[in-house]
């Protein structure tokens, strides 16, 4: 029985016995007070009945007590690999000269992969040094890729302590767009932090006079968690 039955059967109950025992006016006055009682009673039933339900709601429960785990870790990106120039110049894909389409293919190390390989394909305008729409593909020894993109940038001359080496550099955002395997879903970002090595008379060294370009990349990378 709830407790409002049985407030209600006890109301009843003392009415019943006043009538039979009490003079009008004095149960009139007992009438009030019971029934004053008895709303004090139902309030104080209600509130506790509110209670117990707010407390026994699932959803309330599971938002009070809910732990949101993060599906991604975040982890350093080290980066050195070289690459070199394996462009078709006639390709007219960016325009014609002086802007060119490139390739670049290499290979080298980045930490959580290990030694890869890589291809580039980019955009560069050769008497101002800005390039753009870089697409990157790394490749690490089990297959696994990781994609890259460098939206926007621009070689300038190196004026650094290696110079007499790296004739020019650039250091470029490079953001990170996915792959496959242990990198399906990756991003992140990291600097290029690249240097060019320039093959004419001027920068020739002896046994070594091929054009290439060194990355020492640096970054984050973020993966996400359950990937083989």
């Amino acid at each position: 029985m709830s407790k409002l039955q049985q407030n209600t059967r006890a109301i009843r109950l003392v009415d019943r016995y006043l009538h039979l025992s009490l003079n009008p006016s004095i149960m009139k006055k007992l009438q009030r007070l019971m029934f004053l009682v008895a709303g004090i009673g139902l309030l104080v039933s209600c509130s506790k009945s509110d209670e117990m339900l707010f407390a026994d709601d699932p959803l309330e429960s599971s938002l009070k007590n809910a732990k949101v785990e993060s599906k991604t870790v975040m982890v350093p990106f080290k980066a050195h690999f070289t690459v070199w120039d394996h462009s078709d110049y006639s390709d007219p894909a960016c325009g014609g000269a002086p802007v060119f389409y490139l390739t670049m293919l290499g290979d080298g190390n980045i930490n959580h992969m290990g030694l890869i390989t890589t291809k580039m394909n980019f955009c560069l305008d050769g008497l101002t040094g800005e390039y753009w729409d870089t697409e990157c593909i790394f490749v690490a020894a089990n297959g696994d890729e990781l994609y890259a993109s460098i939206p926007l940038g621009i070689v300038i001359p190196n004026e650094g302590e290696n110079s007499d080496y790296y004739s020019s550099r650039f250091d470029d955002d490079m953001y990170f767009t996915g792959g496959t395997g242990r990198f399906e879903g990756a991003s992140g970002s990291a600097k290029t932090n690249a240097f060019v090595h320039d093959a004419s008379d001027v920068y020739k060294h002896k046994g070594d006079e091929v054009w290439h370009t060194d990355f020492f990349s640096t970054g984050e990378l973020i993966l996400v968690k359950g990937k083989p």
